[in-house]
């Protein structure tokens, strides 16, 4: 049991840590009516779509987690399918992807690092071809769009989790089909 004096200061305390949380939480300003009609509509003109990185149902919007890019729409498709068009019709397949932002999902097969370069292995059907996607150095870890070093989003994907990618298409590379400047997106369905 405390004591009277210890009582007081876990009271003193816990009122110190409520009023902090209290101002942090009401630090905006609330003359927003003030502000000129132009900043008013220009705020109302954002999409809500914005909102990156919150997941609805289980997955993610098919829009980029990364607030850098636009809020449009990102074509998806399985790894097993940029595989299978590639190997269809290598030349279609690279006007539909390569340059291309794009999400892809599949399983990863594991995560490599060559040299500075961190790749994320995608499985296919073909046990011996893998989609290799070569992360960016700088990850969205969050929901709030916070920011990590790749090294550290690596690390939380495992072998055999499903995953969703959003990468440039960059071609074929020893046959197998190659993405660049990617973002892990996390899980996918």
């Amino acid at each position: 049991m405390l004591n009277r004096t210890q009582q007081i200061l876990v009271a003193i305390v816990a009122v110190a840590v409520l009023g902090m949380l209290w101002f942090a939480g009401n630090d905006r300003r609330d003359d927003v009516g003030d502000a000129a009609p132009e900043a008013q509509a220009e705020a109302s003109a954002v999409p809500a779509s914005v909102v990156r990185g919150i997941p609805r149902d289980g997955t993610l919007d098919p829009i980029s987690i990364d607030p850098e890019r636009p809020a449009d729409r990102l074509p998806q498709l399985q790894a097993d399918t940029l595989l299978n068009d590639y190997r269809d019709n290598p030349k279609e397949a690279d006007t539909r992807y390569l340059g291309q932002y794009l999400i892809v999902e599949g399983v990863a097969s594991g995560i490599r690092r060559e040299r500075d370069q961190v790749f994320v292995d995608i499985r296919t059907n073909d046990p011996g071809v893998n989609v290799r996607a070569l992360l960016l150095q700088r990850q969205i870890c969050g929901p709030a769009g916070r920011v990590c070093e790749v090294e550290a989003r690596a690390t939380m994907v495992r072998r055999g989790q499903k995953v969703a990618l959003e990468c440039n298409g960059a071609g074929l590379a020893d046959g197998a089909p190659l993405l660049r400047d990617c973002l892990l997106r996390g899980g996918a369905n």
